[in-house]
């Protein structure tokens, strides 16, 4: 039976200059910047993914991984 990791992070997306910027309140050093929200949640899933998979308790995280976009500036698209 394979077991598969979960977890949720709470993220907000604001609006700085030319770039949206997500950022994990669980992982506040880990944060995505991009010309678009969907870059933007894909750079802090990496940096997300990057930081789990470097600590000690040696498990992959992407996969389970899932954001709840807490609060969202209206004209991020």
């Amino acid at each position: 039976m394979a077991y598969t990791f979960g977890m949720r992070c709470s993220v907000s997306l604001v609006r700085s200059g030319a770039l949206v910027v997500a950022r994990c309140a669980e992982f506040p050093e880990c944060v995505g910047q991009g010309s678009s929200r969907e870059e933007a949640l894909r750079r802090l899933r990496d940096s997300v993914t990057f930081w789990l998979e470097a600590c000690p308790c040696d498990q992959t995280a992407a996969p389970g991984l899932e954001f709840d976009i807490r609060s969202d500036e209206r004209d991020l698209a």
